[in-house]
């Protein structure tokens, strides 16, 4: 609460319409200032008088010294101060005062009193005897409203209460708001992750569909691989084999969901491979990939769930193929991976759609796999680390899939 600030609190322009209708009916002056005395509003009301002796800069720093003496005093007394200000003139300032701390004040007068005796001086009176255009001072001075101190009195203290009870108000009703974005803004988080949860284990459940007796699966894939060999069957032999590379990674047991780069990759290929295989000349791809890069931590099957996207989206789709290129490149302390293809692309909606998991939640749609993906890197790495999928939507211009890593990641305990 010690740094809080007028202008931070209040809305100025709120305050200046305030002033304006108080002026109104008052018909005295009004202006804010802050706890240096420096106006946050315009002068509303003020005298001819008041006017000209703030054009002169020496008069002006006066004035504004009595502005700020002024709402001190109010702050030190917790209630409006009526004084007489250099020139001679009456004054109150109403201390704003929020959560018990001064912020800024109300300066308003420019009146004269025929019964100001009780009153005392804020500081020393200007005199005017000796000054250029001193008639036209004294003359302005003389046209200056004449207003009862029990009326000055009385105006301010309304003022002062009223207004301090209202900023209160105020100040309470945008907490209030603060505090339920920020319990908005958690409850959206605790949704994500119980989302993110649910993908996962979704994606557990898909592995165990393959986990019935795995020994006894390895060994028929093993059997078939060597049979292909004996006979010569080349394409066979190597589908079997990357099928069975990929069961294995994908049924490994291991504690942590990130895989390294190096990793995903080599999953990827073998993917590729049978998918190649099954397409022939339909199917072109280039991975770049420097061995740098390969300890670097992904979400698990996060490379082969984007290619799967790409090769059902546009490969498929298209009776003449298409293309799947990726690549990795540093970006400050990120790992960048792009996956982009040649296909028709995606339009800005049906990029919103795939983001905001509308497949995943009305279970329809292989872009489920790209909002599990967004889940978990933003899960694992933050927000920042969300997946960026960019498109022309624009054949052959296609879509490109960017997902964004940290080069050292060290894990959440």
């Amino acid at each position: 609460m010690s740094n809080l600030n007028l202008k931070d609190v209040i809305d100025t322009k709120e305050l200046q319409t305030l002033l304006e209708k108080w002026a109104k009916a008052t018909d005295i002056a009004f202006v804010g200032v802050d706890v240096d005395g420096t106006p946050i509003t315009k002068e509303t009301n003020f005298t001819p008088f008041c006017r000209k002796m703030r054009e002169s800069p020496e008069f002006r720093e006066r004035c504004y010294h009595c502005d700020a003496s002024g709402g001190r005093k109010a702050k030190k007394i917790g209630k409006a101060f009526v004084y007489i200000c250099h020139a001679g003139l009456v004054d109150f300032a109403i201390p704003i005062i929020l959560q018990g701390q001064y912020i800024g004040a109300i300066l308003s007068g420019q009146v004269t009193c025929e019964d100001k005796k009780n009153l005392k001086p804020i500081t020393r009176i200007t005199s005017f005897d000796d000054v250029e255009d001193a008639e036209v001072y004294k003359e302005m001075y003389s046209q200056v409203r004449v207003m009862s101190v029990d009326k000055i009195e009385a105006v301010a203290q309304i003022i002062c209460d009223s207004y301090n009870h209202y900023i209160e108000q105020q100040y309470t009703s945008r907490m209030d708001a603060e505090l339920r974005e920020k319990t908005l803004k958690l409850v959206k988080e605790e949704k994500l992750r119980i989302e993110m949860e649910k993908s996962l284990r979704d994606i557990e459940l898909k592995a165990l569909h393959y986990q019935i007796n795995p020994h006894f699966m390895f060994n028929v894939l093993n059997t078939i691989g060597r049979l292909a060999f004996f006979e010569n069957a080349k394409m066979t032999e190597d589908v079997v084999y990357a099928f069975s590379d990929m069961m294995r990674y994908i049924l490994r047991k291991s504690s942590d969901p990130l895989s390294p780069l190096k990793d995903e990759v080599a999953h990827v290929l073998n993917y590729l491979k049978i998918q190649k295989i099954r397409l022939g000349s339909r199917l072109q791809y280039t991975i770049d990939i420097d061995e740098e890069f390969h300890m670097v931590k992904l979400p698990f099957l996060t490379l082969v769930t984007i290619v799967e996207n790409s090769i059902k989206h546009v490969i498929e789709k298209n009776a003449n193929g298409g293309s799947i290129n990726i690549r990795c490149y540093r970006e400050g302390d990120d790992l960048i991976t792009e996956v982009s293809d040649d296909g028709e692309g995606m339009s800005a909606v049906q990029i919103s759609k795939v983001l905001r998991g509308d497949a995943y939640k009305n279970r329809n749609g292989s872009a489920v796999g790209l909002y599990n993906v967004n889940a978990r890197l933003m899960n694992y790495f933050g927000t920042e680390y969300a997946l960026q999928i960019q498109s022309e939507n624009k054949a052959p211009l296609g879509t490109k899939v960017i997902v964004r890593a940290p080069i050292s990641y060290e894990k959440n305990s």
